[in-house]
């Protein structure tokens, strides 16, 4: 329980540090703020390392599985690895959404 409580505070700051670098290397296109956001990078990683990954891997195949759905055969394999790995880009740079995920999921047990 205080491991999960311990990643969603990580997530937190990682998320936040992430997305304002973003924001401000796209303002003032600083090679500083880039580094930042790959502190905030780093910082996700270390969430999930104290839980949260499986819940992210999880929420990416779910994603995964409604890119197989929407379109015919030939393209269903490939819109379902796109979104896949477009999942999980998006989980390294926001890990707060499978952490929070996975505090609530341990919540409810």
């Amino acid at each position: 329980m205080k491991r999960i409580e311990i990643a969603q505070y990580i997530a937190v700051g990682a998320t936040c540090l992430v997305v304002i670098s973003f924001i401000l290397a796209k303002i003032t296109g600083a090679n500083f703020f880039v580094s930042l956001m790959g502190l905030g990078v780093m910082g996700g990683m270390v969430s999930y390392f104290f839980g949260g990954f499986g819940t992210a891997v999880r929420m990416s195949g779910k994603i995964a599985k409604w890119g197989w759905l929407i379109l015919p055969f030939p393209y269903d394999i490939m819109t379902g690895i796109v979104a896949f790995i477009f999942s999980i880009m998006i989980f390294i740079f926001v890990p707060i959404i499978p952490v929070r995920k996975a505090y609530k999921e341990q919540m409810m047990e």
